[in-house]
């Protein structure tokens, strides 16, 4: 009896720690929070545009339906990532915070597009 609630009490000292601490890490990291966007591959990316705003951190979510040799790979150039998309199976990009302006990404033939545009902070209170 008493080892098990020594557990317990070991559980309950660690758990507050830990809810703690994550909290702390998330009210720090508030400015960038993560947003996820899900992108549907099919033939074109769908949304092909994708609106942000800077220093947004942005979780792209390549979920491809087609079975094209063409859209097997998302290419972003700019940052220099290539991630292979295998068909039905969600894939998660993340970006890095973003800078100000136009961000394409495509896929590895080159033949459909897509563009993550990011507005600077300053214009981002409508």
């Amino acid at each position: 009896m008493s080892k098990s609630q020594y557990v317990l009490a070991l559980i309950l000292s660690v758990a507050p720690a830990a809810s703690v601490s994550l909290f702390a890490v998330d009210a720090a990291a508030e400015p960038a929070k993560v947003r996820t966007v899900e992108i549907v591959v099919d033939g074109s990316y769908k949304p092909d545009r994708i609106e942000a705003h800077e220093g947004e951190r942005l979780r792209l979510k390549f979920v491809r339906k087609d079975y094209s040799a063409c859209t097997r790979e998302v290419v972003f150039p700019s940052l220099n990532i290539r991630r292979e998309l295998p068909t039905n199976k969600a894939v998660i990009i993340e970006l890095p915070a973003l800078a100000p302006g136009e961000i394409e990404f495509r896929c590895g033939m080159n033949m459909i597009r897509g563009k993550v545009v990011v507005h600077p902070s300053s214009h981002s209170h409508h």
